[in-house]
């Protein structure tokens, strides 16, 4: 495309915007909670450009809001006491694109009720590898790699970190995660469906589907899949009958971060994790203001629940 006609397209869409109608968007909005019951009195803000319309909901979590004007999009903010908040979007699209039943939409929002919120050990993990291509033992209490390499004392999870650097922009590399206990192990945990709940995963651990490795390739062209995040079963003990006698289960939110080092000597990953430190009980619900984690510094803290 040639510069002329570049300016003229883009001098075009300019006109169609600035000289399309001002269209009135129109939304509905149903809270519910977990089981799809009604929320009244739930505050709910909707906004659009740089203002915004709040209410709160009726007796049947409805709330209705409308305004005339260009919006190409509408965000949604909805809290009550007793549940958590839930952000979410949504696209109107150009208003010289109006379309009548996309600018009327009826939005489900479910807010998840604050169940059993508990202590754990929670931190947002960054740190360099003290070597590569070995295992190296990390303590999920302590937040630290185990001695001689950190202050932890015991091996909850092993990282061994590989890469194969070809030049400052490209890589390839590879994390593995191993476990030092028979029934230890990670499980992917699947995504919710309170999409934008201020509480993302299942209130509990699974109980079952552990693998002991988990291999993640990165390149510099490539990420692992995306997740929700995980499940993990540490420092576990098991019967003459191999089954769970004892054991510690938390969450990973995410995926693992790997970062290549392309001009640096080591590696360096990252992860948000969080462990119930209570044997045998799988609740994965956090409380903020109780972490067990000490001496954290600002940018490690974990504020979700």
């Amino acid at each position: 495309m040639s510069l002329i006609v570049f300016a003229f397209a883009i001098t075009f869409a300019h006109a169609q915007l600035s000289n399309a109608p001002t269209p009135e968007w129109k939304v509905t909005l149903k809270i519910v909670d977990d089981n799809g019951k009604p929320v009244a009195d739930a505050k709910t803000v909707v906004g659009y450009g740089t203002n915004h319309i709040t209410g709160l909901t009726d007796t049947n979590g409805i709330f209705f809001a409308s305004h005339r004007d260009k919006s190409y999009s509408l965000g949604f903010l909805v809290t009550k006491d007793g549940y958590y908040l839930t952000r979410q979007t949504y696209d109107l699209g150009w208003a010289y694109q109006y379309n009548e039943a996309k600018w009327n939409p009826t939005e489900t929002i479910v807010l998840r009720k604050i169940g059993n919120p508990i202590s754990m050990y929670a931190k947002r993990q960054e740190m360099k590898f003290p070597k590569l291509d070995e295992p190296v033992a990390f303590d999920l209490m302590t937040g630290d790699w185990v001695t001689p390499y950190g202050k932890g004392e015991h091996v909850d999870m092993f990282f061994t970190a590989h890469r194969k650097i070809i030049n400052n922009r490209e890589f390839n590399a590879q994390l593995t995660v191993t476990f030092p206990n028979k029934g230890d192990g990670i499980a992917v945990a699947s995504s919710e469906s309170a999409v934008g709940s201020e509480f993302k995963t299942s209130r509990t651990a699974t109980k079952s589907g552990y693998e002991p490795t988990l291999v993640l390739d990165f390149s510099n062209s490539k990420r692992p899949d995306s997740v929700f995040g995980y499940f993990i079963r540490v420092r576990t003990e098991l019967d003459q009958d191999s089954n769970v006698k004892s054991a510690l289960y938390g969450k990973i939110a995410g995926n693992f971060r790997f970062y290549a080092g392309t001009i640096a000597p080591t590696s360096g990953m990252g992860f948000d994790y969080y462990l119930n430190p209570t044997p045998n009980d799988s609740n994965v619900e956090f409380d903020p203001k109780k972490n067990l984690v000490r001496d954290l510094k600002p940018l490690e803290g974990v504020s979700g629940p």
